[in-house]
């Protein structure tokens, strides 16, 4: 009786450890944005209110989400959002991200996620 639920201990344990090399997964409200874009200039994130000091219009609002796939990796940073944000605003081509916030928290299908929501920019 003892070996059997040591074998169902060891079979839950593997299972958990499966995902393979992925920690995160990255979703977005822009669906062609979704593909890997890396950023060919740097885009400016602007957190809260700051101000850009240009002037900009702005295009529309982008939103990321970075979520950890397991309990046994680290929770998802503003840099990976940001970096994210960059990509998305990248395929957009706009120059900056404004009105940037974060919200972080676990769900029900996620270990912790980090949701990062602003607004695309162009400068004038």
């Amino acid at each position: 009786m003892m070996q059997c639920d040591i074998k169902k201990l060891v079979l839950i344990v593997a299972v958990m450890g499966l995902p393979g090399c992925a920690a995160y997964r990255t979703s977005s409200n822009i669906e062609s944005a979704n593909q890997a874009v890396a950023p060919s200039k740097r885009i400016a994130i602007y957190e809260g209110s700051a101000d850009p000091g240009k002037k900009f219009k702005t295009t529309q609002r982008i939103e990321v989400s970075i979520k950890k796939l397991t309990l046994f990796h680290s929770d998802p940073t503003k840099d990976q959002a940001n970096m994210e944000l960059e990509k998305r605003a990248t395929a957009l081509g706009c120059d900056a991200v404004t009105n940037v916030q974060y919200q972080t928290g676990i769900g029900l299908t996620t270990w912790g996620y980090i949701d990062a929501q602003g607004n695309c920019a162009k400068f004038d």
